[in-house]
């Protein structure tokens, strides 16, 4: 599996509207950071995890002309809202695309976008879509997904295992029993959202403690605010963690 990060920021973006800090201003490109997705490509099949605020920018910058599955992680704005931009990937592809997240998410994204299913303007076209609930560990091919649950403050979201590769973004606690399906995982990505503590995120220290636990050969971390600059905290990690950076491809 090729696994690319289409966006490494939070809801804000990095550098954010308005800010004038030295991470906002900063020129290396890592410190660039559109809303937080990722890529896995296996097989000459494309997935990916949350179309995000960006994801036609991110779509075009990857050269991606089509999609073999989506899997959400929650139905915040900044990990949905690019879902409309689906419809020039069905124009393209001539078929519907199937999308996957728990009854939480996929109900919420239903009732926000109703439109999609039941269409009253003429003109125009609409993203073809089909959702479905991941409750179980699923086959894609030969990837296994197993969905992981987690908490983003009181809410119940997921993250996601493609086999050996875990990604987690915007949990804020994770069970023991949540712990115990990313055992085993060899790479194993986690939000941290800054350095200081937030009720609704982990901090990069709280996500680094969870790596050290679960004993990953390597661990990046995503969603991160424009508290973060990346040359900073790359100084500052172990060595077998490391920051994400949008663009930043791992082979697994």
């Amino acid at each position: 599996m090729l696994i690319t990060f289409l966006g490494t920021g939070t809801s804000d973006g990095v550098p954010m509207i308005g800010c004038k800090c030295k991470v906002c201003k900063s020129k290396d490109k890592r410190d660039k950071r559109t809303r937080s997705s990722i890529l896995i490509q296996h097989n000459d099949k494309n997935y990916i995890v949350d179309t995000s605020a960006d994801f036609r920018q991110q779509m075009l910058r990857e050269k991606i002309g089509s999609l073999n599955a989506v899997f959400y992680t929650h139905a915040h704005a900044d990990h949905t809202s690019g879902i409309v931009d689906l419809r020039s990937l069905n124009f393209i592809m001539h078929t519907s695309i199937d999308c996957y997240g728990n009854k939480d998410t996929m109900d919420t994204l239903r009732e926000k976008y109703d439109y999609f299913f039941n269409p009253v303007q003429i003109g125009g076209g609409l993203p073809q879509v089909v959702f479905h609930h991941i409750e179980k560990e699923m086959f894609f091919d030969d990837i296994k997904v197993t969905p992981i649950a987690v908490k983003h403050g009181i809410l119940n979201i997921l993250g996601y295992r493609f086999n050996n590769f875990t990604y987690i973004t915007d949990a804020s606690s994770i069970s023991d029993e949540s712990l115990k399906l990313i055992e085993g995982t060899e790479v194993l990505v986690l939000n941290g959202l800054r350095y200081r503590p937030h009720h609704t995120h982990l901090s990069l220290q709280e996500s680094v403690n969870i790596a050290d636990k679960l004993g990953v050969k390597k661990a990046y971390f995503t969603h991160m605010t424009h508290d973060v600059l990346h040359r900073h905290l790359e100084r500052e990690l172990p060595s077998n963690m490391h920051p994400a950076y949008d663009g930043l491809k791992i082979e697994i």
